[in-house]
């Protein structure tokens, strides 16, 4: 017999899918724009024979490689089929990964929205979709930022797993994420999700050992490796930070750490309140609201959270939090307006972002206030 459930859903499919190589091709006109690197940091990965610069010296001599060892592992394995091959193979999986999370936000949301039927679902991440596409072409095609991509679908997975209640699965994808970019480290608030103490335990080791493993060996091997902590960029007059009266000319001091502890805050804030699907979007708005770049491939891990938001969270038909980050953080960017309004408009966004976590709760019935399973961790 025929699911009629998917015979509906095709059309939606098919045109998020048309949608998306749409933006694929654009994205791939003189795409990869910092693909270089990604080969920069895979072949210095892979020369063992430089005692200086190559093998567990790359993040010491080349700290501007802010990217995540798995992710130059990553970028190493394609690097057989050539400098445009690994490119090329990397842009199209980067566009499948895309795909792959709004299918897992789907798929996380038949479990834990019962007050939404498939097809109502199945509108909801397409509407999404349609939003984050644009966003999410331009980090994984684009700019090529194999980093960023791989930290926000391991994210989504780990998402996935806990609510499963797979303590090491999950633990191993969030500790992925972070070896892949580091930013993505408040995202394992969510292996609190896992539900019992033990769970919970057994999931924070797993994610510590694989970050551990990922990271440890090139600080073992070359202490100047902690040279890669402290490299700044320039603080440009788009940024929030300009707004919130941070006037240095480039990173200060306090400003990383200080982005992993509003992000964490944040997720925790969220998890108790119970808004646990806002808790990626909430940690990528820690980090943009007080990053001093403004790279525009930052706004899909935004949309991302938003879409996990729209879907999983929000009493809301529309997926107006993907939306307003696709027009506001994205699109605006390609508007002639002055540098400190994309500050403001990043600010205001990240502060409606936080009123998620003081709006009225509601319960499935009336709109979804989505209990985590474990609330005695904290």
């Amino acid at each position: 017999m025929v699911d009629m459930t998917v015979v509906r859903a095709r059309p939606a499919a098919v045109a998020l899918a048309g949608w998306t190589l749409v933006w694929f091709i654009g994205a791939a006109w003189n795409g990869g724009t910092s693909w270089h690197f990604f080969v920069q940091g895979a072949q210095a990965l892979a020369d063992l024979d430089d005692p200086v610069r190559g093998g567990l010296h790359l993040y010491a001599a080349a700290p501007v490689l802010q990217i995540g060892p798995v992710a130059l592992l990553a970028a190493a394995l394609a690097m057989p089929w050539g400098v445009a091959g690994a490119l090329a193979i990397w842009q199209v999986l980067g566009a499948a990964a895309g795909l792959t999370i709004l299918w897992q936000i789907r798929q996380i949301a038949t479990r834990v929205r019962p007050d939404l039927d498939r097809r109502s679902i199945d509108r909801r991440v397409t509407a999404a979709g349609l939003c984050m596409m644009p966003a999410w072409m331009f980090l994984a095609v684009g700019v090529a930022h194999l980093d960023d991509v791989l930290a926000l679908l391991f994210t989504v997975l780990g998402l996935r797993a806990a609510l499963s209640g797979r303590a090491i699965l999950a633990g191993a994808l969030f500790g992925l994420a972070v070896d892949a970019k580091p930013w993505a480290l408040p995202f394992a608030c969510l292996l609190l999700l896992l539900g019992r103490g033990r769970g919970v335990v057994l999931g924070a080791a797993v994610t510590a050992a694989v970050i551990a493993l990922g990271w440890l060996p090139f600080f073992l091997a070359d202490p100047a490796t902690s040279n890669a902590l402290h490299f700044t960029i320039p603080n440009t007059r788009l940024s929030a930070l300009r707004v919130l009266g941070v006037h240095d000319a480039r990173t200060p001091p306090w400003d990383r750490p200080a982005q992993a502890a509003l992000g964490v805050a944040l997720a925790l804030l969220a998890w108790r309140r119970g808004r646990w699907p806002a808790v990626v979007l909430l940690a990528v708005a820690a980090r943009i609201v007080l990053d001093p770049g403004t790279n525009k491939y930052y706004v899909a891990g935004v949309v991302v959270g938003a879409a996990l938001w729209d879907v999983l969270g929000s009493r809301a038909t529309m997926p107006w939090w993907t939306a307003t980050a696709w027009i506001a953080l994205f699109t605006a960017r390609f508007v002639p307006m002055p540098d400190a309004a994309h500050g403001w408009l990043t600010l205001a966004y990240v502060l409606a972002c936080a009123g998620i976590l003081v709006a009225p709760a509601r319960h499935p019935s009336g709109g979804p206030r989505i209990q985590p399973p474990f609330r005695s961790a904290l």
